[in-house]
């Protein structure tokens, strides 16, 4: 059960740097910091090469590591303390993100899913492709609306089934970290009206946010980042690690 709680977790943290390193263009690796308003800040590492993500993160008092693989639409799970690793398919929501090339579908990869581009508008002072997602399972359908910021390649607006809406607006540019970045609003209204605000810094170069502050009080960052090509063994399992087996039900949580 613990087990199973721990790569829950770690895959939920994972997969939003996983996401954004999709297609960047940009090797490097960096620190990462997770707080909250309750519990001591989790500290992390992330390593982006080529067509591979690989993060580091303590949690409950052991050494996650998680590698996504591009290419393969794959994910380890490693665990050091164990010498061991899981191996699982990599969920759709990992292997979207930011950062893709102009000409490229942005379903593209992943299953059951179809979109066409339906035009362009302008949001928020930003020229867009308008996008229509179709998720099929089981027999049943579901629509999204998608309009993809036509410079950066990333969402500045969704609307999902339930009649949601996220909607990004870029507010001007900063300083973070040492990094020269782009500061952007997103406001995210769910059906029933309610509404709230968060903020990240987009980082041109490496084509992630490398700050994000949310509601309350939760912030993440991505420091001392360090551009360069990353280390092929970084990507794969060390020699003497034992595969288990992904524990029941885990996969079809992510």
């Amino acid at each position: 059960m613990k087990s199973r709680v721990l790569l829950t977790f770690f895959a939920l943290i994972a997969t939003i740097f996983s996401a954004q390193a999709q297609q960047a263009s940009v090797e490097f690796s960096a620190d990462t910091v997770e707080s909250g308003p309750q519990g001591d800040p989790r500290k992390g590492k992330l390593y982006v090469g080529v067509d591979q993500v690989r993060t580091e993160m303590d949690v409950a008092g052991q050494t996650m590591v998680q590698i996504i693989d591009l290419k393969r639409q794959e994910a380890l799970m490693i665990i050091p303390q164990q010498r061991s690793y899981m191996r699982r398919k990599a969920g759709q929501g990992e292997m979207v993100g930011g950062g893709q090339q102009a000409d490229a579908s942005p379903c593209a990869g992943m299953q059951n899913i179809t979109c066409k581009q339906l035009g362009n508008e302008v949001i928020n002072g930003r020229p867009a492709q308008k996008w229509e997602f179709v998720a099929s399972a089981k027999g049943e359908s579901s629509f999204m609306l998608f309009w993809l910021d036509e410079e950066r390649r990333i969402p500045v607006r969704q609307m999902m089934p339930d009649g949601s809406i996220m909607e990004l607006r870029m507010l001007g540019k900063e300083t973070i970290n040492g990094r020269s970045t782009e500061k952007w609003e997103m406001t995210a209204k769910g059906p029933d009206g309610n509404s709230m605000v968060s903020h990240q810094w987009y980082d041109p170069e490496i084509k992630m946010n490398i700050r994000e502050e949310g509601a309350g009080g939760y912030t993440r960052d991505i420091k001392n980042i360090r551009v360069g090509p990353q280390p092929k063994e970084l990507f794969s399992v060390p020699a003497g690690y034992n595969e288990v087996t992904m524990p029941q039900g885990a996969e079809q949580d992510q």
